[in-house]
């Protein structure tokens, strides 16, 4: 009986760990997890609310293709914000995969502004380094923003003015992410809602000079952007050329920066002694009858069970974001500790049995 219960407790211990490191959240963010868009026309462009996001699939298709072979960048946008109290970042404007890969992003941090842009000089999230500018945000009125990359720094107009703050940044586009989603408001898992207008916004695949920028802050297109929407004057029932965003979760992803041997390599081997803790609670009979059930296919079933379970949650998480590959790598650990056990179960059984020969 103080085996049985042992048994127990080490399988109990094994699974509040991996509940542990599946479940620990990255960041908590206020907001709601996973709402429906909705998005309301006034004060001369898109109103959004925490729990509002649109995706610009059209855009976001153009994006692909303009900036396969491109080393600059500009981002444009006519603004304001509804609070001082957002975080994350809020995402204003995200062309990303989830919360750890994107290509860029212009979110809001309290009253600062954040600008993660992805080359082949930073990580995957663009955030090594990032550009973060205090004291940019307002709520009492409109803000025009620039954001520029000329393939050596990062640098920030607001209103036509260059702000100080800039960073020194260099490479080029060539690992961007190819499942990536333009959206407003928000992040493709959930999680990072903006409160605030948007009147307009364009994206261009070259570093705007100083007199364009002018030129755009009085109100005079420039010409050239690759993405390009103005919410201006909108009829009712009309998003601009934008959908409401559908939240992907459980998605297999085909960006190599969805691919970390790290990552692998834990999430089999956080599988792999599974069948070690299920294969001592069956009977002696069920393991001497019924090993290949006791020792393959219950412990894969089991593992299935619980690498499911957990991604399902992860999709309830602020912070979290499920994957399909995942399920893969659990599976495979569970497979693998259930042949190591077939292995040592048979090399005991073979040493029982000799044992007894020789008696």
């Amino acid at each position: 009986m103080t085996w049985k219960c042992i048994r127990w407790a080490l399988l109990l211990g094994y699974l509040s760990a991996m509940a542990y490191f599946a479940f620990r959240p990255f960041r908590r963010v206020p907001g709601c997890r996973y709402p429906p868009a909705r998005v309301e026309r006034g004060d001369g462009g898109l109103r959004f609310f925490a729990g509002a996001a649109l995706e610009d699939r059209e855009g976001g298709s153009n994006l692909r293709k303009a900036f396969r072979n491109a080393d600059c960048i500009s981002v444009e946008v006519l603004l304001k914000a509804g609070s001082l109290e957002q975080g994350g970042p809020a995402r204003i404007i995200s062309y990303s995969r989830d919360t750890m890969s994107r290509n860029f992003m212009l979110g809001q941090e309290g009253n600062g502004l954040v600008f993660r842009l992805r080359t082949t000089r930073t990580d995957h999230n663009g955030m090594c380094p990032e550009l973060l500018v205090p004291g940019v945000f307002s709520t009492n009125r409109f803000q025009h923003l620039v954001v520029v990359y000329d393939g050596a720094s990062e640098r920030l107009y607001v209103d036509g003015k260059l702000r100080p703050r800039h960073i020194a940044l260099t490479g080029g586009f060539g690992e961007w992410g190819r499942n990536h989603r333009l959206v407003l408001g928000d992040e493709v898992p959930g999680g990072r809602v903006w409160n605030g207008t948007i009147r307009r916004f364009a994206i261009y695949d070259r570093a705007l000079g100083a007199d364009e920028i002018a030129a755009l802050q009085g109100g005079t297109a420039v010409g050239g952007a690759v993405v390009e929407r103005d919410f201006q004057g909108l009829e009712s029932g009309e998003l601009g050329g934008l959908e409401p965003l559908e939240y992907r979760n459980l998605f297999v992803s085909t960006d190599r920066a969805a691919y970390s041997l790290k990552d692998c390599l834990l999430n089999i081997l956080g599988f792999v002694p599974l069948p070690f803790f299920v294969f001592p609670l069956f009977s002696p009979q069920v393991r001497r009858m019924r090993t290949w059930v006791a020792a393959v296919a219950i412990p894969l079933l089991l593992g299935g069970m619980i690498s499911g379970f957990i991604e399902w949650v992860q999709r309830q998480l602020d912070g979290r974001v499920p994957c399909a590959l995942d399920l893969a790598y659990n599976l495979l650990g569970t497979l693998t500790g259930c042949l190591l056990l077939w292995v040592v179960v048979s090399i005991r059984r073979r040493g029982t049995e000799r044992r007894r020969t020789i008696a």
